[in-house]
Parts: C-alpha cells; sequence; structure tokens
C-alpha cells in the first residue's frame, strides 16, 4: 500500500474536495519550501529542465500512439509562456477508447519523469515530489475519465489491486513504458532540440510510421 503525504496547503481543503487528493497529496513527503517553489526545489540546470520537460510530454505522446491514437503536436514552451498552462504540451487528435489507454497516457509523464531521473542518477526525495505535485492536472484528467467511464471517483488509496485506485494505473503505466521506453527518450531528445515537432514528425520519430 501507497502512504499518502498531506503537503503544506492540505490542512485547508475541504475534506469533499474531489481534486484534493490530486493536488495537495503526494507520495513522496513534501520537502520543507514553500510548495508554489517547485522550481527551486528541482534545483535542475536550464538544460536539464528542458530535458526533463521533454521526457514527459514525450511519454504522453509515444504511450498515446502505440494504442493506434494520433497526436497534433508536441512542444516545449518559451521560458515564462504559461499561456498552454505548463512548460510544455501534446495535443491529442480526437479519439476514443478504454478507459484504462487514456489514464496510462495521462499517467506516462510524471512516471516516466521518475524512471529517467533514477536512470540518470537525478533522482531525489525533492525531484520525485516536483514530478508529483505538477502531475496534478493529468491526474485530474485520469479522474475525470474514470468517473465518466464508471460513475466512480477515482481513489488514491495505495491499492494495486484496485483497477479504480492511482496504484493500479501506476502499475499499468510503468509496464506500458517498457516496451517503448527507447522511443521516448528518442523522441524526447528530437523535442528538446527542436522545440515542437508535428504528430506526424513525432510518429516517424517515435517508429510507428515510416
Amino acid at each position: 500500500m501507497i502512504r499518502w503525504f498531506a503537503n503544506s496547503d492540505a490542512v485547508a481543503a475541504l475534506g469533499e474536495a474531489e481534486w484534493a487528493p490530486w493536488v495537495r497529496y503526494t507520495r513522496v513527503p513534501p520537502p520543507s519550501y514553500d510548495w508554489e517553489c517547485t522550481d527551486t526545489v528541482a534545483a535542475y540546470t536550464p538544460e536539464e529542465q528542458l530535458l526533463n520537460s521533454a521526457v514527459h510530454e514525450a511519454a504522453h505522446a509515444v504511450v498515446f500512439m502505440a494504442r493506434g491514437y494520433q497526436i497534433r503536436d508536441i512542444a516545449l514552451h518559451e521560458p515564462g509562456d504559461r499561456g498552454h498552462g505548463g512548460r510544455a504540451h501534446v495535443t491529442y487528435l480526437p479519439a476514443s477508447g478504454p478507459w484504462v489507454d487514456w489514464a496510462v497516457t495521462c499517467a506516462a509523464g510524471e512516471r516516466a519523469e521518475v524512471r529517467w531521473m533514477g536512470e540518470t542518477g537525478r533522482w531525489s526525495l525533492e525531484r520525485a515530489w516536483v514530478a508529483e505535485r505538477l502531475a496534478w492536472r493529468d491526474r485530474s484528467q485520469i479522474g475525470a475519465a474514470y468517473r465518466d467511464s464508471s460513475g466512480k471517483e477515482l481513489t488514491f488509496h495505495g491499492d494495486h489491486d484496485d483497477s479504480g485506485d492511482y496504484a493500479w494505473v501506476m502499475d499499468r503505466t510503468d509496464e506500458a513504458l517498457k516496451p517503448v521506453w527507447d522511443q521516448v527518450l528518442r523522441l524526447a531528445h528530437h523535442v528538446a532540440d527542436r522545440r515542437r515537432i508535428s504528430g506526424v514528425e513525432a510518429a516517424r520519430i517515435a517508429g510507428f510510421v515510416r
């Protein structure tokens, strides 16, 4: 079972607030910083942050495409440009399919960050916390999709055997990343170099089309 830790802003959260587990609780205990200072906590160089963001978005894109869907583009934003809601984005083309396809797509960014940190010697508790903290939009999309498909709320109890629990989603996501990990890294490096890549180019770079 996964233990969840309350962040400093959880004290003011209403217990029934549906987004509280997604925004205010993390598997990694929060550091003794103000929760908004994620850049300070992560302490990446600009080059590391660029590749970190590229890995996150490339994982979303590759896992989505591996399930037979398509994306319109994948892009890194210029510093200070938060018009798209973050450092980077993937634009998905409309699609329908099993809930789990969307769940592992959304969770892939967070899980890829953690794997990338570990493989490159960059992992720390603080950086793992940042990866979780900034994944709240992805988690909320998973929750909304689960609610639409099942009529139930996604839980955060750490139950790896319950398909309605985020721990189960994490396990399925790690499995989804294994066979495409090299493709994720290859696409991420292209994204980091070029800043924006079309969906057609991304599919070619990742090896889904010639």
